[in-house]
This record gives C-alpha cells, structure tokens and sequence, in this order.
C-alpha cells in the first residue's frame, strides 16, 4: 500500500526562507500568516520585526508551563505597545540547549484564531533555534580564533608586523597605529570564589566604555586579569598618557555601584608604535601593575617608575647583597638596641633629605634629627650629605618597600 504524506507548502516556503537567516525566516512568516511577525530576545528586546508601526515595545509575556518537558510546547499570550496602543499577540519560545534563547510572536488582528498558529510557530521556532545554534558556533569558533591571536601577539609570537596587521583587519583592528597594554585585574582574586563573574563585569564594562568611545575593543580576560590595547596616534605621548589616566579612572568610577572600586588595580606599559613589540608593553604593564600596588599608585605607568622597574626584575640574590651592604649594620644596631633610626632614614631621604622639611612631618627638633643624623654617619661611617652615599641609600630603601629582602 502506497502511503502518501501531505506536507503544507508553508514548511517548504519557511525552509528556504531560513537561508536568508532571521529576517529572512520573519519576513515570509508574515507573508504566509498576514500579520506582523518580530523575534525577540529572552530580554524582550527586538532582533527582526516586521511591523512597522513607530516606538513598537514588547511589553509582557506570559510565562509557558515547562515547555522544555513537552514535545509540542503551546504558545502563549503576550502584549506588545506602539504608541501607547496596547496590542494583543501570541508568542512561541525559541529554545537552545534546552534553555529560552528567544521568542517568535505573531501580532493578533482578529482574523486568526491563536490556536491555528500553533503548528506554523512551532515549526518557525525550530527554524529560529538552528539559526541560533548556527550564530553562537560561528561566533565561539570566531572568539577563539580572536583568543588565539592575541595570546600570540600577548606573548610575541607573531614575528611580522604584516601578519599582525593583516590578523587584525579580520576583527577591524588597525595595528598601524600605536598601542599601550593596559592590565586591570582585582586585587586578591580567587578563581573559586565569585570573583570570577566580578572579573566578567569588569570584562563587560571595560569594552562597553571604549564601545561608547567609538573604539572596537582590543581585549582578553586571562584568569583574573583583563588585558587591553589601547590605541593612540604616534604623537602626543602627555596627551595619551592623560587619556588613559582618565579611561582607568573612568572604569574605576563605573565600578563603585558594583563595589568593584576598592579592588580594581591597573598597571599602564609603554606605548608601542611596532605592533611586533606590543608584548613588551604587556610585560612592562603586569611590572607596572605589581609595582602600582606595592607602591600605593593609583594609575602606575611603567614609563613613569624609575629606579622601582630596574630593582623589580633585578637578581634576588644580588639586591639583598645591595641592601645588606648599604643599610644591613643600621638596621642590626636598631634591633640589638631598640632604636629607630631606620624610621628617621627613610623618612629624611622620602624629603628629599631636607632636615627642615623631615623635622615638620615627624613633629621632632632640628637639632634632635642632626643628633640621629650624626649617630646614623658614625653607624654607617658615611657622610649622608655625599651624594653618591644619598644614591645608595635610596636604592636600598626602594629595595626593601618592593618587597625584595
């Protein structure tokens, strides 16, 4: 016996239509339907309409029963606006992974029963889902192929700037202009806590901030960091540095209704002009991070550290030779002899080793600071008004704040 199956015509029209993607797949469910048909997503906020009414708005839809146990999930009834005309319409949820990824809803006129859409927005939701499936791959295949070349670029490992240049076009980045690294990360993160969806608000404000910029973002999360470049003109060097100075600022004040601000920390490399030599400036920008928070700096630029960047990735072994040799024989007699003489150091080289100044921060007598002063020569057997001694000093006090010894 011959079995004959009759498919609607309609099937056919919606799956041609599907190449077209969701405007596509909208625009012939209304042809086929006579009404306004708009794909929302789980937002409500509209994807594709083809209604052309003026401020149309999604304003409610109702809650389907657990449509994701159904083979056949029902649609349900929804209320849409334009012009504060309140409308009726019908919705089908548009299911992904078995979670809600969107709505199809048809615009009631009257003319047809609800019911008799069931069928033909069952089918036009499965079509939206694939569609869906389809978008998401190819933008996580994009993503990363995005990651990948930015950890090469991160990490130095494309060598010629004509590829980095032609890589970046792809995502419309101009790596013909200069970049600074710049890496935001929170201050004590643990990956096993909720810090890593602090880390993705951060992640999500950093590129809506340069979105609002008109800037396409240059940016990655690594664990708990978020590296960016950000892009600059070849001149100007004090006029960029302000800028960035205002964007992390910018991002630090954006956080405080999340109680982010306390935590964000920031570190700024150098500007680079060869997109081969980005990786330097993010290797610069995590020494600049570190050094920002052993430092208390607000906006750390590596550019703007000193002497701190050279002892930061100095021989271990050889600065705490460095300090024991300058400073090891005051800092033993402080504590064979319960003094503070270090304190008094430090404090006179962080004025420039101007006694004036050193007696007003400490509330202490002139002539009382010549006598540490005088005791702290005799320890060292140094004159501390010899410049080269005044040097070696400073260094060693650096030494110690950075944590080396």
């Amino acid at each position: 016996m011959e079995m004959i199956f009759s498919v609607p015509s309609y099937l056919q029209r919606l799956l041609v239509s599907s190449q077209k993607g969701m405007e596509g797949i909208a625009q012939e469910l209304a042809d086929i339907i006579s009404v306004p048909v708009l794909i929302a997503d789980p937002l409500l906020n509209q994807i594709v309409s083809t209604w052309h009414k003026e401020g149309t708005k999604i304003e409610y839809i109702e809650t389907a029963k657990d449509s994701r146990k159904l083979k056949e999930p029902d649609p349900v009834p929804c209320v849409l606006s334009a012009r504060e005309e309140l409308i009726q319409g019908i919705s089908m949820e548009i299911h992904v992974d078995g979670r809600v990824r969107g709505y199809v809803i048809a615009v009631l006129d009257g003319s047809i029963p609800p019911l008799e859409l069931k069928g033909i927005l069952q089918y036009t939701s499965t079509l939206c889902s694939i569609e869906l499936q389809n978008t998401l791959k190819m933008k996580q295949d994009r993503q990363r192929l995005r990651e990948v070349f930015l950890y090469d670029l991160l990490y130095g490992n494309i060598k010629k700037r004509e590829d980095i240049i032609s890589y970046g076009q792809i995502w419309g980045w101009d790596f013909q202009q200069a970049h600074t690294a710049i890496v935001f990360s929170l201050k004590d993160f643990d990956y096993f806590s909720d810090d890593r969806h602090l880390i993705d608000l951060l992640f999500y404000m950093i590129e809506k901030a340069l979105l609002d910029r008109k800037q396409r973002p240059i940016s990655i999360k690594k664990r708990g960091e978020i590296i960016l470049m950000y892009p600059s003109s070849p001149e100007g060097e004090a006029d960029h540095q302000l800028e960035i100075k205002n964007f992390v600022t910018l991002i630090t004040n954006l956080s405080q209704s999340h109680k982010l601000s306390e935590r964000i920390a920031a570190g700024i490399g150098r500007r680079r002009i060869q997109p081969e030599e980005i990786y330097r400036s993010y290797q610069e920008a995590k020494v600049a991070y570190e050094l920002g928070l052993l430092l208390n700096i607000a906006v750390p630029f590596f550019s703007s550290l000193g002497l701190e960047r050279i002892l930061y990735n100095h021989d271990l072994h050889d600065l705490k030779e460095y300090y024991e040799n300058t400073l090891g024989v005051l800092e033993n007699y402080d504590q064979i002899y319960e003094t503070d003489l270090m304190s008094s150091l430090s404090v006179f080289a962080a004025n420039q080793f101007d006694l004036t100044k050193t007696a007003e921060e400490m509330f202490v007598h002139r002539n009382t600071l010549r006598y540490r002063f005088k005791k702290i020569e005799e320890i060292l057997d140094e004159k501390l008004d010899d410049m080269n001694i005044r040097l070696n000093i400073i260094a060693a006090l650096k030494i110690k704040q950075l944590g080396k010894i």
